[in-house]
């Protein structure tokens, strides 16, 4: 075994248990939801910046991962630290942590309000009776929106489409400034100019913060570039950049699922 050999093992093996620097860091989560085990010791960990794939079956766990992240589910075990802080222990509790981290759904939720008043919902009392107008401004334009809508932001955000109505859900994300984005196939029900554009998107805010985003679309995940995570039966199967992971997987199991899209992990 050569040097090279022995340093990619090492490296391997720290990026698996979260002693290299990250900026969010999964140690060993298990999640049991009606008495079935739905996540099993999953480890892996994301960078400063940067965007990570989550692929995998339906019913690998993938949703409810992000659902632990954010404490939508609260009875998972293991460790979750962002920022080098334990989210069992964030200041200012729950709803803290999830202006910290951003979740945008596979479905638009908007609100019956107009398209400015959708972007500063989650904002305080206070905050919403303040000027706005440039954050608004701001997040439209990193959600790709902005010339689309900067002509009609008191219209009601229910009259955009579909594609329209994701990028506002975006939009109303970012205006939270948050420090991590998570996203549960945010693209799999849009026309291919919405997701070109959402893709543009992520690739920009990428280098600000780290990005997570489920998608069952592999192309995609390979014009996303940065680290695959491959889960199957709520397990991580293996974790590498794009280039390793479609050219030169090393478990059976990813192969299969690369060829078949189909994979048996029990």
């Amino acid at each position: 075994m050569n040097i090279n050999t022995h340093t990619n093992i090492k490296e391997a093996k720290e990026a698996e248990s979260c002693t290299v620097p990250a900026y969010v860091c999964l140690e060993n989560i298990s999640l049991t939801l009606s008495e079935k085990s739905i996540l099993k010791e999953v480890s892996f960990s994301l960078p400063a910046t940067g965007i990570s794939s989550l692929i995998g079956p339906s019913g690998a766990g993938k949703s409810s991962l992000l659902r632990c992240l954010t404490n939508l589910y609260g009875n998972w075990q293991g460790v979750i630290s962002v920022a080098g802080v334990n989210t069992h222990s964030w200041l200012g509790g729950e709803d803290a942590l999830r202006r910290h981290i951003g979740l945008i759904a596979q479905k638009p939720s908007v609100f019956p309000a107009s398209i400015h008043d959708n972007v500063i919902f989650g904002l305080s009392r206070k905050e919403r009776k303040q000027d706005q107008s440039l954050r608004i401004e701001q997040c439209l334009k990193q959600a790709a929106l902005w010339n689309e809508v900067k002509d009609r932001l008191h219209e009601a955000a229910n009259t955009l489409s579909v594609g329209q109505q994701q990028r506002l859900c975006m939009a109303r994300a970012l205006a939270l400034e948050p420090k991590v984005l998570l996203l549960d196939e945010p693209t799999a029900s849009l026309d291919p100019h919405s997701k070109q554009l959402i893709e543009a998107s992520l690739h920009d805010l990428a280098k600000e913060m780290p990005s997570l985003c489920v998608t069952h679309d592999l192309e995609q995940a390979q014009r996303l570039q940065g680290q695959i995570i491959f889960m199957c039966d709520g397990k991580i199967i293996e974790t590498a950049t794009v280039n390793d992971f479609f050219q030169s997987p090393k478990r059976l199991e990813t192969r299969e699922f690369l060829r078949w899209s189909v994979c048996d992990c029990d």
